[in-house]
């Protein structure tokens, strides 16, 4: 039986980031072919796999194992040095194997967690602190928030661009003068229950490709957002914070963070736009809320 691949979609232009967003026409079934090319590198069995989930990222699952593609141009040091700096964690669940790089993309390796009831706000909070606390010596890289920015302004018109790089810069600006109460360690970058899953000995924290070195508020803050939004209860949130041990609302650096989570919104919905074929006639009136930036 002959295989054929699809063409890699158009590599996107080196950034310096990371962790890329994908380029236009990225999508399941290159992830299928980079595990199909990572199949020789890789010292595990590995069944007929299905597609789980496809956005910036494809999960699949082979047999017991979830195999994770990111898109060309991710940096594999970066997942590597991520995996050997948790190494050991009883909060996190890490891959089993270094990442394999190939035409389509950058190919891991976890043990397969099947879907359960997920976990009570309470139970994340104390998920969290265990994480917060075994981590917080980590070597894991410095924080660098919003860094997917400037690869999806660039083809706007300059006006534009130059609105939302400059509220970047007031936000990074005003972000080093925050002070932290409970302390710089490793994050999470991406809390939430849909990111834990149930192990036979807990609970534990997944999607680590943000983990980073900074203040730990800023892994409280989005729960702190979702009770504001109303799509937690309060009696949640109160149940989050009594198992962290703190409560960010009372930071004064949760204003700055808020803004940074709605300029990486921004960015994001750029990305969302083209990737699904939509026009950016949204932005003119998203542009006016960025030219003062706090």
């Amino acid at each position: 039986m002959s295989l054929t691949f699809p063409a890699p979609a158009t590599a996107p232009l080196p950034t310096g980031v990371a962790l890329p967003l994908p380029a236009p026409g990225w999508g399941a079934p290159q992830a299928l072919a980079a595990l199909a090319e990572a199949r020789p590198s890789l010292p595990v069995p590995l069944p007929e796999p299905a597609v789980v989930s496809a956005l910036t990222t494809v999960v699949l699952r082979s047999g017991d194992l979830a195999v994770k593609v990111y898109p060309p141009g991710t940096d594999p040091g970066h997942l590597d040095r991520l995996r050997g700096a948790l190494a050991g964690s009883t909060s996190a669940h890490l891959p089993l194997l270094p990442a394999v790089v190939t035409s389509y993309g950058v190919v891991t390796v976890a043990p397969w967690l099947p879907a359960a009831r997920p976990v009570s706000w309470r139970a994340l909070g104390g998920l969290l602190r265990a994480f917060h606390d075994e981590h917080a010596v980590a070597e894991v890289p410095v924080w660098r928030p919003l860094s997917r920015l400037a690869s999806q302004v660039a083809d706007l018109p300059e006006e534009a661009a130059a609105v939302l790089l400059g509220a970047r810069d007031v936000l990074l600006t005003a972000l080093d003068e925050v002070g932290s109460e409970v302390g710089v360690g490793a994050i999470h970058g991406d809390v939430s229950p849909s990111n834990v899953l149930r192990t036979p000995t807990g609970p534990r924290l997944i999607d680590l490709d943000w983990v980073a070195r900074a203040p730990r508020e800023y892994d409280l803050a989005s729960a702190a957002r979702r009770v504001r939004a109303g799509e937690i209860s309060r009696r949640a949130y109160a149940g989050f914070c009594a198992a962290y041990g703190f409560d960010v609302r009372s930071w004064p650096g949760l204003p700055v963070l808020d803004r940074v989570a709605d300029l990486g919104g921004v960015a994001f919905r750029l990305w969302d736009s083209r990737h699904h074929g939509r026009d950016l006639d949204w932005l003119a009136q998203e542009l006016p809320v960025w030219r003062t930036a706090l």
